[in-house]
């Protein structure tokens, strides 16, 4: 970490966490890496690779057959979305990231399929009773575990039931990304058909990710070549990054269980009330509904985002307004108009998301330079 910087941007990428890189190197030190081979350096760097997926496999209860390592988050949710097969329409989210909204798009006309938005409320959650009527059975259905913007967690598990009852079978991919690090996902591996989760939102690499896979469940891999991961993805696997995805999971899990994430939440709740104590008009996004234990998402009617953000940097603070992968975007979230947020709020969107290294002096400096960058902006 740079000396005398607050890191207050978790959500677009968590640093690489020490462990994390001892554990690549000491996994991996003197092996090829490469573990498709019949010698014994080869068998060697498969039995690292074999010990990561049964470690994850058992983080998250499922069968290691289940866990398919991919490149990343983008290609997990693009590979999520070519999922199924005798597919009768496409449903998504209006609050998804991108890698699963554009991906959704693509995969709508090359299918020649229609592509259906499920409606939110102005908490940011899916209304799952509307939602129910433009999900026809056969569908692909893509609900984000928790929003990556707001921190607002969504109905997965609910919106599963609701169908099994109507007698609805879908095929329910659920982007975890955003969430896996402060959040438990049993509900959400149980009720979807295909999770996802990227290794650099955990403190880990961003070359690594998992998808959790229902054994029933057929993909059409988007990388093909090389038979590798029971031919579901191809390529040579980055067992390094493997490694080290696994690890970062494996802290993320010892947080959740040791009440650290807890302890986050009762700091992320300091950090509002310091904030909105000081700014009359500051408005918590989905402040009436469960949020994940990292996500602070304000709105500063009258202000620009880019303006507060830079005035930030300056004081050392690193934030952004909303998902890395659309900043410097000039139109508002796409979360936000999803919500009916007026431009006015909209265009002073903040988003600081924190960790479980968060400190308590880390979080005294954030709310003071928010609350001193509003009032320059205002003066």
């Amino acid at each position: 970490m740079i000396s005398g910087v607050v890191f207050a941007d978790h959500a677009a990428g968590s640093p690489l966490k020490a462990a994390v890189a001892t554990a690549m190197f000491e996994a991996m030190e003197g092996l090829p890496p490469n573990p498709s081979g019949a010698h014994r350096m080869a068998r060697a760097t498969a039995n690292v690779l074999d010990a990561a997926r049964e470690e994850v496999a058992s983080l998250l209860g499922v069968s290691p057959r289940s866990i398919v390592f991919v490149g990343g988050g983008t290609e997990a949710c693009n590979v999520a979305m070519r999922a199924g097969r005798d597919v009768t329409g496409m449903v998504t989210s209006p609050i998804e990231h991108s890698a699963i909204s554009a991906a959704a798009q693509r995969e709508a006309q090359r299918r020649g399929l229609g592509l259906a938005t499920m409606p939110v409320t102005p908490s940011g959650v899916v209304d799952v009773d509307a939602a129910l009527g433009c999900i026809p059975s056969g569908a692909l259905v893509a609900l984000m575990a928790a929003n990556n913007e707001t921190g607002a967690i969504q109905p997965v598990g609910e919106l599963r039931a609701a169908l099994n009852a109507l007698g609805r079978s879908v095929t329910l991919v659920s982007d975890a990304i955003g969430a896996a690090a402060v959040m438990g996902l049993d509900g959400v591996i149980e009720a979807a058909d295909i999770v996802t989760i990227a290794g650099h939102k955990l403190g880990g690499p961003p070359s690594v990710a998992a998808m959790v896979i229902k054994e029933t469940t057929m993909i059409d891999p988007l990388v093909v070549g090389g038979g590798q991961e029971l031919s579901r993805r191809g390529g040579t696997p980055d067992v390094a990054g493997i490694v080290g995805f696994t690890t970062a999971l494996r802290l993320s899990h010892e947080d959740l269980a040791s009440g650290s994430v807890v302890a986050l939440a009762q700091r992320r709740d300091r950090l509002q009330d310091a904030i909105v104590s000081a700014v009359d008009d500051a408005v918590v996004s989905a402040w009436d509904t469960e949020r994940l234990a990292s996500h602070l998402h304000l709105r500063f009617p009258g202000l620009r985002s880019d303006e507060l953000l830079l005035l930030l940097d300056q004081h050392g603070v690193c934030a952004s307004a909303g998902s890395a992968c659309s900043s410097g975007a000039s139109t508002i979230s796409h979360v936000l108009e999803a919500m009916e947020v007026p431009t006015a709020e909209a265009k002073g969107a903040l988003r600081l998301s924190l960790s479980t290294s968060t400190t308590d002096a880390e979080i005294q400096e954030i709310a003071t330079q928010v609350i001193g960058a509003v009032r320059q902006l205002r003066s």
